[in-house]
C-alpha cells in the first residue's frame, strides 16, 4: 500500500508549480484581457454547436477571415468558467503548468537517471518561464511541446513507439493553439540533426525514416481544422515590424530585468555545459538548443519554449561529469532507487481535489469567485454603468481593454479592436494608435467607423482631448475610465 501512498519525486514537482501557479492567479488574469475574448469565444461555440472562421468581435473587420486556431482553447476556458468561473479557469491553467513541468522532469530524469538533478534544473525551467504563465491558450503549447519533444527523444534513440500518436497530438495542438509550429521546429532540429550524423556514418536509417513519416502526417493533421490551412496563414500572418516593436511580449527580452533574470541565468548556464560538452552532445539537441534559444532571444513569449526544451537536454549532459562524483552518484542512485518502487497518482489527485473543494467553499460563502478581473485595471465599474445605461452605436475602447469588453457586452456590442493585433493588421493598428494618442483628426478618423462613444481610460490623450471637443461631452467617470458620448 506505501508504493501508492508515499509521493514521488515527480509529485513534489507537480504540487510545487501548482500551488505556485495558483498563488499567481490574480497576476496571471490581470496581465492583459484575452481571457475575456476566450470565454465569449467558447460559450458562441457551445451554445451554437459551431466554430465562427469569420470576425464576429469587433466593427472594424466585418466579416473577415480570422483562422480560430484556438477554439479547442476556448472551449476549455468556457467550460471551466461554467463550472467554477474564475477559479475554474485558473485551476485549469495550474493543472496544465504543472502537468507540463511533470513531463519535463519525467524527461529529465530518464535521460540522466538523477532526480535530485532532474528536480532542479525542472524547477529552474518553471521559474524562467513563469513570466509567461498567463490564463491563455499559449499554456496549452506548453504542455504539448513537452510530450512532443519527449517522444521524439525516443525515436532518435531507437525506442518502439507509435508513431500515429504525433498526428493526433498534432491534431489536438493545431485546434488548441497557434504554437503548434514549435512542434514542427523541434521536428526539424531531429531530422537535421539525423541527417548531420547519417552523412557521418552515424545514424541509423531507420529513425531518419520514422522522422520522415512523423512531419508528413503531422502536417496533414495540422490543415485539419475548421479553417483548414488558414490556421498556418494565422500563425504566420503577423509580419508587420511595427506590431512587433509595440507589443512586449513580441519584443527581445532585456536580459537584464529582474522577471527575465532566471532565464537568462538558465541560458548561460545552457551554453557553458554546450561548450563543455561539445563533442559528445547529440547534434538533433545541439540544434535543438541553439533553434529555441534563438527564437527565444527574437522574441520574450518565447522563452517557456526554450526552458521546457533544454531542460531534459541539459539533464542528460551534466549527468555524465556528476556521475563521476561518487558521494553525489550514490545519493542519485539510492534516490532513483526508491524513487522506482513507488508508484500512483494520489497526491497529485488530492491537491487539485482539495483546490476545487477549497474555492467551491469560497464562493458557496461568497457567492463570488476568489479569482476576477480586477476593477482597479479593468473599466468594471464603466461596464456595470453602460449594463444600467445602454449606449448606442459603435465603441472606441482601449486595445488591452477589449477582451474584457467582449467578456462583458458581446454579442451585443462589437469592440473597435481587441488585443489580437495580427488579425487586424498594422493599418488599423496605426489608425488605432492615431487616435488613442489624439493625434491628427482623431474625431474624423472615428466619424469613419461611425463611432459614437469612447471607452478609455482618464489619463490618455484621447480622454483629455475629448475633454475639451464641442461635439463629445462625458457620460461617466471614475479613476479608471471614462466614457464620452457624441452630442
Amino acid at each position: 500500500m506505501s508504493r501508492y501512498l508515499l509521493p514521488r519525486f515527480r509529485d513534489f514537482i507537480f504540487i510545487v508549480i501548482f500551488v505556485g501557479t495558483l498563488l499567481l492567479g490574480s497576476r496571471m488574469m490581470n496581465t492583459d484581457s484575452d481571457l475575456g475574448r476566450d470565454i465569449a469565444l467558447g460559450n458562441y461555440i457551445l451554445e451554437n454547436h459551431q466554430i465562427p472562421s469569420q470576425n464576429l468581435l469587433s466593427f472594424t473587420k466585418p466579416g473577415q477571415s480570422r483562422p480560430p486556431y484556438e477554439w479547442l482553447a476556448e472551449v476549455l476556458f468556457s467550460t471551466s468558467h461554467r463550472l467554477l468561473n474564475f477559479d475554474g479557469v485558473v485551476l485549469l491553467t495550474a493543472l496544465v503548468i504543472s502537468t507540463a513541468f511533470v513531463i519535463v522532469y519525467i524527461d529529465s530524469f530518464h535521460r540522466s537517471n538523477m532526480p535530485i538533478l532532474a528536480s532542479l534544473l525542472t524547477l529552474w525551467a518553471a521559474t524562467a518561464s513563469s513570466l509567461h504563465w498567463l490564463t491563455r491558450p499559449h499554456i496549452f503549447s506548453f504542455l504539448l511541446i513537452a510530450i512532443w519533444i519527449s517522444w521524439l527523444e525516443k525515436i532518435r534513440n531507437g525506442e518502439n513507439f507509435n508513431l500515429w500518436l504525433f498526428p493526433g497530438l498534432m491534431l489536438v495542438w493545431a485546434n488548441t493553439h497557434g504554437g503548434f509550429i514549435f512542434g514542427f521546429l523541434a521536428w526539424i532540429a531531429y531530422l537535421a540533426g539525423w541527417l548531420w550524423e547519417y552523412q557521418r556514418k552515424s545514424a541509423n536509417l531507420n529513425v531518419g525514416i520514422k522522422l520522415m513519416i512523423i512531419g508528413g502526417t503531422s502536417l496533414i493533421s495540422s490543415i485539419l481544422t475548421p479553417d483548414l490551412w488558414r490556421n498556418w496563414q494565422g500563425v504566420f500572418g503577423n509580419d508587420s515590424l511595427f506590431i512587433l516593436s509595440h507589443t512586449t511580449e513580441t519584443m527581445p527580452p532585456n536580459l537584464l530585468t529582474i522577471e527575465i533574470l532566471p532565464f537568462t541565468i538558465f541560458l548561460a548556464l545552457a551554453f557553458v555545459i554546450l561548450l563543455l560538452s561539445w563533442k559528445r552532445i547529440p547534434t538533433s539537441h545541439l540544434f535543438l538548443l541553439l533553434g529555441f534559444a534563438l527564437m527565444s532571444l527574437i522574441m520574450t513569449r518565447n522563452i517557456p519554449f526554450f526552458a521546457i526544451a533544454c531542460a531534459p537536454v541539459m539533464a542528460g549532459l551534466i549527468s555524465q561529469p556528476f556521475g563521476k562524483i561518487s558521494f553525489w552518484h550514490n545519493i542519485e542512485e539510492k534516490i532513483a532507487t526508491i524513487d522506482e518502487t513507488l508508484s500512483g497518482y494520489v497526491w497529485p489527485i488530492l491537491i487539485s481535489l482539495l483546490a476545487i473543494g477549497s474555492f467551491s467553499y469560497y464562493q458557496s460563502r461568497t457567492q463570488t469567485s476568489f479569482n476576477h478581473f480586477d476593477p482597479g485595471t479593468f473599466p468594471v465599474q464603466a461596464v456595470d454603468w453602460i449594463g444600467n445605461h445602454p449606449l448606442k452605436g459603435n465603441m472606441f475602447n482601449d486595445l488591452n481593454w477589449g477582451g474584457y469588453i467582449l467578456y462583458r457586452l458581446w454579442p451585443g456590442k462589437q469592440v473597435f479592436i481587441d488585443s489580437q493585433s495580427d488579425f487586424y493588421g498594422e493599418a488599423l493598428i496605426r489608425q488605432y494608435a492615431g487616435v488613442f494618442t489624439a493625434e491628427g483628426d482623431w474625431d474624423g478618423e472615428l466619424r469613419q467607423y461611425n463611432v459614437s462613444w469612447i471607452l478609455v481610460s482618464p489619463k490618455t490623450n484621447l480622454a483629455k482631448a475629448a475633454s475639451t471637443a464641442p461635439d463629445w461631452q462625458l457620460a461617466y467617470e471614475d479613476s479608471v475610465a471614462v466614457i464620452y458620448v457624441r452630442k
